[in-house]
């Protein structure tokens, strides 16, 4: 059997409720010659069946990997390896693409042999709902330093890359302290030795999580953290120059301020909320945009917002 140009790569925790939908827009692709390879990274629910009775149920190439659960940089690096495409197209088990997505890349990949990987825009989708569009990029000649100091710039679902170099790079890193930003450092290593095009077309949807604990915030921006300054010792190291090192720490205050906003937003830990407004000042305090935050929350500090309970009351 010949291997396909693409393999697309699901990986899949506990995803019974809404991975079909995830595959209808797989399988509504007008682009055909894929192979589907969906990971069912430990789930405890019917994820596996469901999958497999897609697959047979509508003749798609592709197969459905079981296997202990490693979290979800483990199961796309268990994708991968498993893929038989030259390109590699990642989609999160509960996001959407639309129908052109994968012609379009394709397309672009045809018209770019030299083209390692390709990212496009996507719509950022709450309960159905359109909030925003995400417009990833641009391509800029020091594609790693504007990752590095100035923020992730790509989505998992939104990018198609070149299986081997992938491989060649060892994966999405497993490490604890990589989790929920794994991709990020995957972007950063990818940048140091592929080509990448961005394309200004919106070509699937992020579904947005209605809710995150404050613990999974702290954890989330600490492993943000943990790779900006990972790649930060690995790239400039001992022979920082002052002007790299100020653009650190506006870099890890853009992070401080971040997670305190997100914080606010869910009226969550104001324990943790005041750690990072004190990180935050601490680090690049002439930041405008981190004397505003350290403003809204000093005005919440004076003047609490009246809870839902008090309002109905």
């Amino acid at each position: 059997m010949s291997s396909p140009p693409v393999s697309v790569v699901i990986p899949a925790y506990n995803a019974a409720a809404f991975i079909e939908q995830t595959l209808d827009s797989v399988r509504e692709q007008d682009f055909r010659d894929y192979e589907l390879v969906v990971v069912d990274d430990g789930s405890q629910d019917d994820t596996h069946a469901i999958v497999s009775r897609y697959l047979a149920r509508h003749a798609l190439t592709g197969r459905c990997v079981r296997q202990e659960n490693r979290g979800i940089a483990g199961a796309r690096n268990v994708g991968m390896r498993e893929s038989r495409g030259t390109y590699v197209a990642l989609l999160d088990h509960d996001d959407l693409w639309y129908p052109s997505k994968l012609r379009v890349v394709m397309e672009v990949l045809h018209r770019d042999p030299a083209c390692d990987l390709v990212c496009h825009n996507e719509h950022i989708v709450r309960a159905g709902t359109i909030v925003r569009t995400s417009r990833n990029g641009p391509l800029v000649s020091r594609m790693y330093e504007r990752l590095l100091f100035q923020g992730n710039a790509l989505s998992p679902s939104a990018t198609v890359f070149r299986r081997e170099v992938a491989l060649a790079l060892g994966g999405f890193r497993e490490a604890k302290q990589f989790d929920t930003a794994e991709d990020y450092d995957f972007w950063m290593r990818f940048s140091r030795v592929g080509r990448l095009v961005f394309v200004d077309q919106v070509l699937g949807a992020y579904q947005l999580v209605e809710r995150r604990a404050s613990r999974k915030i702290h954890y989330h921006y600490s492993n943000m953290e943990h790779v900006v300054r990972d790649h930060f010792a690995t790239s400039f190291g001992t022979r920082a120059r002052l002007w790299d090192r100020i653009r650190l720490a506006r870099r890890l205050a853009t992070l401080y301020r971040a997670a305190a906003g997100e914080l606010m937003g869910y009226d969550e830990s104001p324990e943790i909320q005041r750690t990072y407004i004190r990180r935050m000042m601490g680090t690049f305090p002439v930041d405008p945009k981190n004397l505003a935050r350290a403003g809204q929350w000093l005005f919440r500090q004076f003047f609490p917002r009246t809870s839902t309970t008090a309002r109905a009351a």
